[in-house]
């Protein structure tokens, strides 16, 4: 009895339940399809209530749920209904939004470095992006993402698009080539503008005329560009159309100083002189400063050591070479020499003379004083016979000019 009752007033209960429900819309059973549906307005919104489990018609799904109605009369809203057993359905059309394809591409194609195509739902946002910013083609070559273009322009490397219609996008790619910069000899200063530049651009370099290499004496002189092992212009800025990879190279050849000095005559030789090469000197000979003295060249010193006027350097540094001289007083010395014999053969030749004058002069003087004396003689003694003496020649008296 217990039993009856509570079976009783369960029953009750349901009718009472689903009485009040069906108060808010009108049932309509379809027969054919495994759905219960109502139709009506319910909270003054019309809705669509449905059950089941999904079932196709002309292609279109139907949504029931078993019991529970999950219903989309409109996109995006959501119904709820109450289960019914044991009766067959009314079906409601579902509504499926369109799907729109979205296409991203890079240019060239053959990089298809990107990612994010593919079939969206109307409305969604869909996202894309590069996934290499950049592509290297080779050592020397390469592409680098420029920007998109399309339905969708901007320079990030992503983006979004909303999908409400067929989408193409394009990821540009710019292509690079590298220039190399070089510099002989490997001491000279490396010339700017290395690196990448857009196909058909140009390069610009420029390098310095001369360059000192921090010593005195020593320095790099231009002599100009050489392009893919071609050697182009002297000039010391050159300018390379990227039309492809190239390689430019700075030419320069070292150089150093020779100084050449004296002091006295005139120097000549000194100067720069490429790395390498012989150089040559030559000191002229200068006047004499006085009569008998003359300048003697005395040999080069510094750098090299020679004894003769002219010689060679051997350039492979800075040098410096210096003439010395000393005097020579030779003709001087025997000037002096043969002035003094001659005074002393001169004074020999005096003295001999008059030496040999008195001696004469003596000689003569004699027989006179004797005569003289004589004379004398015969006065105070007594007279004698006379006798007539030999008259002999007496030397005449010397002459003053004698």
């Amino acid at each position: 009895m217990p039993k009856i009752a509570i079976a009783v007033l369960v029953l009750s209960v349901g009718i009472l339940f689903l009485s009040g429900q069906m108060t808010q819309a009108t049932a309509q059973p379809y027969q054919g399809y495994n759905c219960y549906g109502y139709y009506g307005y319910y909270n003054t919104t019309f809705d669509w209530w449905y059950y089941g489990n999904p079932y196709y018609s002309n292609g279109y799904p139907y949504y029931c749920s078993n019991g529970y109605s999950y219903g989309y009369p409109y996109y995006g809203y959501y119904s709820y209904g109450y289960p019914y057993y044991g009766y067959s359905y009314y079906y409601t059309p579902a509504y499926t939004p369109p799907k729109y394809q979205l296409a991203v591409t890079t240019d060239p194609s053959s990089l298809g470095a990107v990612k994010g195509g593919g079939t969206f739902t109307s409305g969604d946002s869909a996202s894309f992006s590069v996934t290499s910013n950049i592509i290297e083609t080779s050592a020397n070559s390469r592409y680098v993402f420029s920007h998109w273009s399309g339905d969708y322009s901007g320079v990030g490397t992503s983006g979004s698009i909303v999908m409400n219609g067929p989408r193409n996008i394009t990821a540009v790619y710019q292509l690079q080539y590298l220039l190399n910069v070089g510099v002989q000899p490997q001491t000279a200063p490396l010339p700017q503008g290395e690196g990448w530049y857009n196909a058909g651009d140009t390069a610009t370099l420029s390098v310095p005329a001369q360059v000192l290499n921090g010593e005195d004496g020593s320095r790099l002189v231009f002599q100009g560009w050489s392009v893919d092992g071609q050697n182009t212009q002297p000039a010391a800025t050159l300018v390379v159309k990227m039309d492809s990879p190239h390689v430019a190279t700075a030419q320069y050849k070292q150089q150093y100083y020779l100084s050449v000095s004296t002091d006295q005559g005139i120097a000549y030789g000194e100067g720069w002189y490429d790395a390498g090469d012989t150089a040559t000197i030559y000191v002229s000979t200068p006047a004499n400063p006085s009569y008998g003295v003359s300048f003697v060249f005395n040999g080069w010193q510094g750098d090299i050591q020679s004894n003769s006027q002219s010689a060679t350097v051997l350039m492979d540094k800075p040098k410096t070479v210096i003439a010395s001289w000393r005097t020579d007083q030779t003709v001087l010395n025997l000037t002096i020499a043969l002035g003094i014999i001659a005074a002393f053969l001169i004074a020999a030749g005096i003295i001999a003379y008059a030496v040999l004058n008195r001696r004469t002069v003596r000689t003569r003087s004699v027989p006179r004083q004797e005569a003289k004396l004589a004379q004398k003689s015969e006065v105070s003694a007594p007279p004698k016979k006379e006798t007539t003496p030999e008259k002999k020649d007496l030397p005449e008296e010397p002459t003053a000019n004698q």
